[in-house]
Formats: structure tokens, sequence, C-alpha cells
């Protein structure tokens, strides 16, 4: 339990300035210094949840594991974020999949795999989306939390 508290301490106090992409461990991850306030608050005993809002107005929430990986996240607002900086490694798996299934114009992007989930949508000034990785998931995590 100790550990778990040391975590998730040293988390909060990063909330500043430090930011992840999924699946990876608290870092910085490049937006083009477009971060204009971030907060963290501890939500149960196994995660941290850390609020991001972006210069343009678009919010960010991550979900940090007691290691520090992020599992999940959540974006709406007027603009669309940096996904290749949200999603980490997991871009590449998302540009690979949208294109195997044809969208009519801007329809929404949903994937669902073993090892990711994905769903992306909206419209001009209306963006919104999540993304996790299903075996990173803390116990007793319910991905209707993600949003």
């Amino acid at each position: 339990m100790p550990v778990r508290l040391f975590i998730s301490a040293l988390l909060l106090a990063y909330a500043g300035f430090a930011h992840a992409a999924l699946g990876g461990l608290a870092q910085q991850f490049s937006d083009d210094g477009m971060t204009a306030v971030s907060t963290a608050s501890t939500t149960a005993s196994n995660y941290v949840m850390r609020d991001t809002t972006l210069a343009t107005g678009t919010h960010v929430r991550e979900y940090l594991s007691g290691s520090g990986v992020v599992f999940a996240l959540a974006w709406n607002g007027p603009v669309q974020p940096n996904l290749k900086a949200l999603l980490g490694k997991y871009f590449d798996t998302m540009v690979s999949e949208s294109a195997k299934t044809p969208r009519a114009g801007r329809s929404p992007l949903a994937i669902n795999l073993p090892e990711l989930v994905i769903n992306s949508g909206g419209h001009m000034r209306a963006f919104e989306g999540s993304a996790w990785v299903p075996a990173d998931l803390p116990p007793g995590f319910s991905t209707d939390q993600v949003q």
C-alpha cells in the first residue's frame, strides 16, 4: 500500500508537465507545446486520472495504473488532439486498421481488437474519442468510466 501512495503522489507531482502515450509510462509527449492546464486526481487505489486542457480548448483525460502506465484515455473538444502523440505505439495500428474499413466521409472510427480499442468521431468544433488497452485495465475498472 505505501508503494501505491508513493506512486500516486509522484504522478500528481508530475501532473503539470508530464504526459504519456497510451501503453507507455508517464513521460513528456510532444504536442507542440499546446498544454494549457493539467491536473491529476486519485480516483481509486489502483489508478490515477489526469485531466489536461490544451490551448486549443480540447480536453484530454488519461488513466494511469499504479505502476504509471497509461491504460486508457479520452478526449473531446473543438480540435482533434495529436493522436500520434496520444496513441504512441498504437497509432500505426489505428492507421492500418482504419484503412481496412471503408468509411464514408468523416464517419466515426471504431477499432475493436483484443489488444486495442479506439473510438473516434465528431465534426468541426466537436471532436471526441477514447482508447484503451484491455490487457492493461486494472482489476475492477470498467471501460464505461473512460470518458
